[in-house]
């Protein structure tokens, strides 16, 4: 593949470790050689716009990030879109998801533009599962009175029900699309906003075409990414979806094997 011109990755179990850290110098020198050769790279993450810029603080003013499965894009810490939505979509989707007959309780979060809201009788568990994913969390008695912008809603089903749960919500909710992130998690967004979504329109602005696109990922999420990509990759530890998609499969996430992949396409010439 020639003319690369993007490389975009997922977060959780592709570019990240376990511990959810990466190897700081070994991405500069890689920006530094993406810069020479007018190279863009991008993160597409669930994750919250708020963790993502936490996390590549150092970078953000080299990189896009595409975060909230594609509900907000952000290109050299410059926003390009935003999807939020209205305060009648997700009281209506709180009240769906608890009524989802395989939803395991209450544990759910919204996702906003300043901060995270979970319902302070949440078991203590579940947020401090999510202190690991999001930034500024922050406890309240209930979601009526938030003044925020909102993203999307994670909730978590128990692992052998979360198919079935998620269906079941885009079914009864056409104008939503809830995508799994993990496995028992799921992301509940406005229906069009995926990583895909945004890959698209983060290469519009730029004038790239799907082609020239390598997109890494491991999960449901990341699936629509992957087939708009020109070349997908996906890490050995990635769902049977996934890995059947791919073009090639490499390392595990645990061995930072995306990061080494990259660095190879530069050492191999292939960008």
């Amino acid at each position: 593949m020639k003319d690369i011109r993007l490389i975009a990755t997922d977060m959780d179990g592709t570019f990240l470790t376990p511990a959810g850290s990466f190897n700081h110098q070994r991405l500069r020198r890689l920006l530094q050689e993406f810069k020479k050769q007018g190279l863009v790279f991008a993160v597409a993450s669930g994750r919250s716009f708020l963790a993502l810029d936490r996390l590549f603080g150092d970078f953000k003013d080299q990189i896009a990030i595409i975060a909230e499965n594609g509900s907000l894009i952000q290109y050299k810490n410059k926003i390009l879109f935003e999807h939020f939505m209205s305060k009648e979509q997700y009281l209506a989707l709180i009240a769906n998801i608890l009524e989802n007959p395989y939803n395991q309780g209450t544990e759910l979060l919204l996702s906003g533009k300043k901060a995270a809201y979970i319902l302070a009788d949440s078991p203590q568990s579940y947020v401090e599962k999510m202190r690991y994913y999001y930034e500024n969390i922050c406890l309240v008695k209930d979601f009526d009175h938030l003044d925020d912008d909102i993203f999307k809603i994670t909730t978590n089903f128990p692992p052998k029900d979360i198919s079935k749960g998620t269906a079941w919500l885009n079914k009864k909710l056409p104008h939503m699309q809830a995508v799994t992130t993990g496995f028992e998690s799921i992301d509940v967004i406005l229906r069009g906003a995926n990583k895909s979504f945004g890959l698209n329109r983060l290469c519009q602005v730029l004038g790239i075409g799907s082609e020239q696109v390598v997109a890494f990922g491991d999960d449901l999420n990341d699936f629509e990414m992957l087939t708009f990509a020109g070349r997908a990759v996906a890490p050995e530890n990635a769902r049977a979806e996934i890995r059947e998609i791919a073009d090639d499969i490499i390392g595990h996430h645990q061995e930072e094997s995306v990061i080494a992949y990259m660095e190879g396409m530069v050492r191999n010439g292939r960008i």
